[in-house]
């Protein structure tokens, strides 16, 4: 696999910026800054995506050459700035733009936003404004919202995870039967959906290998493997090392289904009747643990041994993560998982089920162990004797070489120059001053 973002060529697109610096400087003359339209859906509330559009927006910000402005989504049925079905005096809204609350940007709503299709439509006032940047960088969680942005004769790159049918799996199955069949109706349609943004923008940014290959497959010759990064500085381990007594730790949504918290605290039950001394285990993230886990945590007698800490602050990641032992992760699907590489480089080993977001950062009995997913059955008892065996053994040496790996490929400089150089290839095609050609996934093999 061709990787952009350890590609030497690749820093020619931050060379630029810097250049463009010094020509200030010594000429007196400002250089015009690329204008860049960050789309994106969930800007104010949590979740990957959001940690990524603020990332990128403010990586891209600090090289001095972009001027990157938000433009967020309407994400629910209830979106108080669209026009909705069963509110006919919202049909009378003149525009569906309002500023965001705590962010400089905009919120955008829908028309008919109850009905999911539509939140994947253009907006005409939208597009007007979005045909005055250079770039459109869609950052989303499934392809269908690029849809928003397609036929505006600008460039538009899109950086994409998952699909909605893989997210959206672990929904199904506990959805009741008329609920079930009304989701699935919905997402082959934004399956469909999907297929044709895929093909239709400029470029293709993925976070892992399986979805890179879906994106090719879909006919999109441009695709280039360039995952979010992470300030590496801030990350980093304590200054005592790894601790073998820290706490068991997982970081995500509480109330996602998606994370497989069920089977965690299985694995953790058994960790504990095996071994009485095993540490405690913490429940971190966004929102609160929902009844049925509580439930759960009650009967499997975990009460005292089960930590939470809901609606962490960004704040406090960086200790929370300094004072575990072991990071473990139970998803049945994740396009990257922010938190496994945070982790790893505070020094965690981690031990995690084989998505394939961790199996882009996880290098299995190096810096942790990866799950199979199947059998879904054996998947706690797996979890379970792989994070004792790390507690046991060779969690410091997983620690470090984590560490290494994170700065290595996940940094924000490396994963930045990645992308920087698909900006260079798509705005000078030519070859111009400052172009870096993009090494491209398609026909690499992979």
């Amino acid at each position: 696999m061709i990787r952009p973002a350890a590609a030497p060529a690749a820093i020619g697109g931050l060379a630029q910026a810097q250049r463009d610096a010094d020509r200030t400087r010594q000429t007196g003359l400002p250089q015009r800054r690329r204008k860049v339209a960050l789309v994106t859906h969930g800007f104010e509330q949590g979740g990957g995506v959001r940690t990524i559009a603020r990332w990128l927006r403010g990586a891209l910000a600090e090289t001095g050459g972009y001027q990157v402005d938000v433009h967020d989504l309407a994400v629910w049925s209830r979106d108080p700035s669209s026009r909705r079905l069963i509110r006919p005096a919202t049909w009378l809204r003149g525009s569906l733009r309002e500023p965001l609350h705590a962010s400089p940007g905009w919120h955008w709503g829908a028309n008919a936003v109850e009905v999911e299709w539509m939140r994947y439509r253009p907006r005409r006032e939208l597009s007007r404004l979005l045909r005055r940047y250079d770039l459109v960088q869609v950052v989303c969680g499934a392809p269908a919202w690029a849809g928003v942005v397609t036929g505006l004769g600008v460039p538009v790159v899109l950086q994409v995870a998952t699909l909605a049918s893989w997210e959206r799996a672990a929904l199904f199955a506990q959805a009741g039967d008329v609920q079930g069949y009304w989701r699935r109706l919905m997402t082959a349609g934004v399956s469909a959906l999907e297929r044709r943004a895929l093909r239709q923008v400029d470029a293709v940014l993925v976070e892992n290998a399986t979805m890179a290959a879906l994106a090719r497959s879909s006919g999109q010759p441009r695709v280039v493997l360039a995952p979010p990064g992470i300030d590496t500085d801030r990350f980093k381990p304590a200054s005592t090392g790894w601790r073998a007594d820290g706490y068991l730790l997982s970081l995500c949504r509480l109330a996602d289904p998606r994370k497989g918290l069920d089977r965690l605290l299985a694995a953790y039950a058994m960790m504990v009747r095996a071994d009485p001394g095993t540490p405690a285990l913490m429940l971190a993230g966004k929102g609160r643990l929902p009844d049925d886990l509580m439930s759960l945590i009650n009967s499997l007698g975990l009460v005292d041994r089960v930590l939470l800490r809901p609606d962490v602050a960004s704040a406090d990641l960086v200790d929370l993560y300094q004072g575990a032992s072991v990071f473990m992760q139970a998803s049945h699907e994740e396009g990257l998982g922010l938190s496994v590489i945070e982790a790893m480089a505070c020094g965690l080993p981690v031990v995690s089920t084989a998505s394939a977001g961790a199996c882009e950062s996880v290098v299995d009995g190096s810096t942790g162990w990866l799950v199979p997913l199947e059998p879904a059955g054996d998947v706690p008892a797996v979890l379970g004797a792989r994070a004792r065996a790390v507690l046991n053994g060779p969690g410091g040496d997983f620690g470090r070489r984590g560490r290494d790996r994170v700065v290595e490929r996940f940094s924000t400089r490396i994963a930045l120059q990645g992308i920087v150089a698909v900006y260079d290839e798509i705005l000078s095609p030519s070859g111009g001053d400052g172009a870096v050609p993009c090494p491209s996934l398609a026909g690499s093999g992979e």
